[in-house]
């Protein structure tokens, strides 16, 4: 059989992983159920995913390193923000300083829909290698910042644009090798994010006291140098090509057809969002303030923030099977439910550094779930075509919420008097509230409550 140019099709609407057992539930009665099937009746039929071997894990890992590098650098921010406070800028408000860090996240969110786009267009690997080569620049010249503005400049707006060029790029690659194990071999992708944060905050933590912060920076940027010029040579496009006489397929920037579902979704994200990031924002400030007999320059002083963001990286390969077992939407509701009800009843009444310990564990472990169930949820609801597209949308949602939820946190943590539970209580609740939100995407494909969707 002829096949036409695979680069005329974007194959990279694969991102989401699909159940492994035969008798998913996709049936519902209601009219606002989309399609969640991997088939594609344009493509070839003798056309198959290599599902395994030594090339495609080495591509997810790949993707793993830029997700440690890249992702990761979010919510290494807290230990950063932390030296900034203590250090550098000490008459700077800490809700001033997060704005930094929620900056590079906005930007990242906004630029991330953008490069989605484009990527289905016309590639992935010259965006991802674009990616990198900016961002080594932005942490180079951080090196040499003095001023807050610095801060705000390089490490906010232009890494934000920098990582955002390439994120949802390789968080897809892994989908155009992998079918049945798709779900753990995103999940592996995904969960570089937590591991190479917990990495970072110890590497971080160190070059700071012991180098200063100008070296700390330039030793930092040259290792994510090294690091994705590995990753550039493991990564790989595999695009899917299209059957002699099918027609087309449109790109679009949205989902066809945009219903109930699509808005729910986005709300969730949109709302939970506000009160996610705290925890990884304020953990070395909690600590300080519950646990002074401590060492101010100690590892001990980020370890919570280590484990939080360890736990995250098991949590998010966890989150893949979890999804394939009990359906992705409910597990992506009981993510921001548990994570929002762990900051109210949990965190505000943790002063001892092992009961510290324990929630960073449980928030790392639970919390951190709905990131690489975006796109799984997403396909679920909308089906596979330009869903990476698509699943940058939902990324942008994001973006309002770590631009401004921690320091909206943090204004709230300072008016109150350093009452910890008032903030806890605003950024617990909002991912609560997140998490009802997604409950009528949910009820709308399928009525039954313990159906598996």
């Amino acid at each position: 059989m002829q096949v036409c140019d695979p680069a005329d099709v974007p194959a990279e609407a694969l991102l989401a992983p699909v159940p492994t057992t035969p008798h998913f539930d996709e049936k519902s009665h209601d009219k606002e159920q989309g399609p969640a099937t991997d088939q594609d009746h344009h493509a070839p039929p003798d056309w198959t995913f290599p599902d395994g071997g030594f090339r495609a894990w080495s591509i997810v890992f790949g993707c793993f390193l830029f997700a440690c590098t890249c992702m990761g650098f979010g919510l290494v921010w807290g230990a950063l923000q932390d030296y900034y406070h203590s250090h550098m800028f000490p008459e700077t408000s800490l809700s001033i300083i997060s704005l930094a860090g929620g900056l590079q996240n906005f930007v990242m969110g906004i630029t991330a829909y953008l490069a989605g786009g484009i990527g289905d267009r016309y590639g992935y690997k010259k965006m991802i290698a674009l990616s990198c080569f900016l961002a080594y620049l932005s942490l180079l010249a951080s090196a040499f910042a003095t001023k807050l503005y610095h801060i705000f400049l390089f490490q906010g707006f232009f890494l934000g644009f920098s990582q955002g060029l390439g994120m949802p790029l390789y968080m897809s690659i892994p989908s155009q090798w992998f079918l049945h194990r798709r779900g753990f071999a995103t999940g592996i992708a995904v969960s570089g994010s937590g591991f190479g944060a917990a990495i970072g905050c110890l590497i971080v933590r160190q070059l700071l006291t012991k180098v200063g912060f100008r070296n700390a920076m330039l030793v930092y940027s040259s290792m994510h140098a090294f690091i994705w010029i590995v990753a550039l040579f493991l990564i790989k496009e595999r695009r899917r090509p299209q059957s002699v006489g099918a027609p087309r397929r449109p790109q679009r920037w949205l989902p066809e057809r945009i219903n109930g579902q699509f808005y729910s979704v986005a709300a969730s994200i949109f709302l939970a969002l506000f009160g996610y990031l705290s925890p990884f924002y304020y953990s070395s400030t909690f600590v300080k303030q519950y646990v002074p007999s401590l060492d101010q320059d100690s590892l001990l002083v980020v370890g919570p923030l280590v484990v939080m963001n360890f736990c995250a990286g098991i949590g998010r390969i966890s989150a893949g099977t979890l999804a394939d077992t009990f359906g992705p939407i409910n597990v992506f509701f009981s993510s921001f439910f548990f994570g929002g009800l762990f900051q109210i009843v949990i965190w505000p009444f943790c002063k001892s550094y092992a009961s510290i310990m324990v929630y960073s564990v449980l928030n790392g472990l639970v919390g951190c779930w709905f990131i690489s169930l975006i796109p799984v949820v997403c396909a679920n609801l909308f089906g596979l075509d330009n869903l990476s597209t698509i699943t940058g949308f939902m990324i942008l949602m994001n973006a309002p919420g770590q631009l401004a939820g921690g320091s909206i946190s943090g204004v709230i943590l300072n008016s109150s008097g350093r009452k910890w539970w008032a903030m806890t209580l605003y950024s617990g609740g909002m991912m609560i509230v997140g998490a009802l939100f997604v409950l009528y995407a949910r009820f709308s494909k399928d009525r039954r409550i313990w159906a598996r969707v």
